[in-house]
């Protein structure tokens, strides 16, 4: 595609909702606004006196509100390119501006602190939001206009109800490294491991943390529900499995077999049996019902990295330090196929929920392989990443596989044809871990950079 070059800095663009023209704003305080169908400048809107920050079009498009280093916002009418209203109030630079809606009022933020709602009709100033600890990046309407949402430094979230002007919720940013995400079998929590030991389970809703315990002495390598939803088990490098309440987060169990690291977890679709893989080189099963160990199943001279239940629980599949991955009958823990995926240790596995394939990446690996479990034989290579990946799901439809890497996005492939259908960014820091909601239509991802996003697939958004 062809670039624009200004002869300033430019620190934001925005598109009309027709797309037909896309208005820049510039250093200077100039907006240049370009016909997008041969891309040259329509017009030049003039006032403010120092950078524009942000810019939007209204809904209609009729419209264009920019703010400014200037300290001032201001309202355009975008056929014109005369300025409607001059809002005045912010004692600082304006980083961020957004419509409602309906288009009949407007937001701002930035260097003060505060946030700003503004009646687009007369450019009255109608409320103040104050409390934020740093600058103010991002504000953004909900859906139904009702919410605003705004965004500050050190990630801290604040909710405004657009029409009293009342403060609502607000939401400290868990600044922890996430490895492992899970969410319950009705979608409604996800429960988050981090690095740091600590486990937090958030409504999928609300998006807050409704319970937060200090689950391991060190690192939760691996978090899963049970399929009845009663139990969350959770495994670390402090060489423990423990199963606890997903209601009241209190331990119904620790189990201590292993003599190195756990690296992951699993439920058997049943829910009765727990499987956990280590560096000691075996796979332990344990009885949830008795809250009991099982068999223990060698891995031979192995360390072993990954465990994983078929769908109908009759197997076991285990990634291994040498790239192998290796499958064992559940009951009987005789070994059974085994598939060489690489040289590189199995960094994630994933099983496809008719357990006709098992999708796998190897650590130090840009690719991602999928295999046909019936024939042994390598079925798709997922390849686009440009940094290892650590991270893989197949949806609960069979119809998508997501991958996560180190260099900071998302992938969404076709699960049958491998074809990439998008990249989903955001992370700021690389991708640990992903799950798909139960109905498919939702995608969680958890980063290093404290953050999970949840990705809307239907709207191809990130809510």
């Amino acid at each position: 595609m062809p670039y624009l070059r200004e002869d300033n800095y430019v620190f934001s663009c925005a598109y009309s909702p027709d797309g037909v023209s896309l208005a820049v704003g510039l250093g200077n305080g100039l907006i240049h606004i370009y016909d997008t169908s041969i891309w040259t400048t329509a017009s030049t809107f003039h006032g403010h006196q120092k950078s524009i920050r942000s810019i939007a079009y209204s809904p209609t498009g009729h419209q264009l509100l920019s703010g400014s280093n200037d300290n001032t916002v201001r309202l355009w009418d975008c056929k014109s390119g005369s300025c409607i209203f001059i809002l005045e109030g912010h004692t600082d630079k304006v980083l961020t501006v957004a419509f409602s809606p309906s288009g009949k009022q407007v937001a701002s933020a930035g260097m003060d602190k505060t946030v700003r709602l503004w009646d687009v009709q007369t450019g009255a100033n109608l409320s103040i939001l104050t409390g934020q600890s740093g600058l103010i990046g991002s504000i953004s309407y909900s859906h139904d206009g009702l919410t605003v949402k705004s965004l500050g430094d050190y990630g801290m979230t604040r909710f405004l109800d657009a029409q009293t002007g009342q403060p609502g919720e607000v939401w400290e940013r868990q600044c922890r490294e996430m490895i492992s995400v899970a969410f319950s079998p009705e979608g409604q929590e996800i429960a988050v491991g981090h690095r740091n030991g600590e486990l937090l389970v958030y409504n999928t809703t609300t998006g807050k943390p409704t319970r937060i315990w200090k689950a391991h002495g060190r690192a939760v390598a691996c978090v899963t529900f049970s399929p009845n939803n009663q139990w969350i088990a959770t495994c670390s490098s402090d060489n423990t499995v423990r199963v606890w309440s997903a209601a009241t987060g209190s331990v119904l169990s620790v189990f201590t077999g292993h003599g190195s690291p756990v690296c992951q977890v699993t439920f058997s679709p049943n829910g009765l049996q727990l499987a956990s893989c280590s560096f000691d080189k075996t796979i332990r099963l344990w009885d949830v019902s008795s809250l009991g160990t099982g068999m223990d199943v060698e891995g031979g001279s192995d360390p072993l990295t990954s465990v994983l239940f078929s769908p109908d629980g009759r197997f076991l599949f285990c990634g291994t330090n040498s790239g192998a991955v290796r499958q064992y009958d559940a009951a009987s823990g005789e070994s059974g196929l085994a598939l060489v995926c690489g040289d590189n240790p199995v960094e994630c596995l994933a099983v496809s929920p008719d357990g006709l394939r098992i999708g796998s990446a190897g650590a130090d690996n840009r690719v991602a392989t999928v295999w046909d479990i019936g024939t042994g034989q390598l079925d798709v290579v997922l390849r686009g990443h440009t940094e290892q990946v650590k991270a893989l799901a197949f949806s609960a439809d069979g119809c998508w596989i997501a991958t996560g890497s180190v260099d900071r996005t998302v992938r969404l492939w076709d699960a049958r044809s491998g074809i990439l259908d998008r990249v989903l960014e955001g992370h700021t820091s690389f991708v640990a871990c992903l799950v798909f909601s139960p109905n498919s239509h939702h995608l969680s991802s958890g980063s290093w950079d404290g953050t999970i996003r949840a990705w809307d697939l239907d709207s191809r958004e990130c809510s």
